[in-house]
């Protein structure tokens, strides 16, 4: 279920709308641009320095416990801006799963 490859992704857990994943980036790694129509992504700091960027210029740091969201429709990403592995739980809620690549 990825369009896109990094160090692991875990399904936690998944539904009629919602999806729970554990996402393990190596140093440097990110996903691409994206956005999603009907979901949006909460996605809690676990491990590192990942940190979940917004097209419109917030950057949130997901440090261990930290929350951050990219509401539905916003182009977004997740990327690892540390010396070592990263790690962080993502929760998508609100309808169907779709991956919808932005250049």
């Amino acid at each position: 279920m990825s369009d896109y490859e990094i160090n692991a992704v875990e399904i936690i857990a998944g539904g009629p709308g919602v999806l729970v994943r554990e996402f393990t980036f190596a140093p440097g790694e990110a996903t691409p641009w994206h956005r999603h129509s009907q979901m949006s992504d909460r996605c809690y700091g676990l491990v590192g320095a990942v940190t979940l960027e917004i097209r419109d210029g917030v950057a949130i740091a997901l440090a261990p416990g930290q929350l951050g969201e990219a509401p539905v429709g916003a182009v977004h990403r997740l990327v690892n801006h540390g010396a070592a592995e990263g790690r962080v739980l993502l929760v998508q809620t609100g309808g169907r799963y779709d991956f919808l690549a932005e250049a």
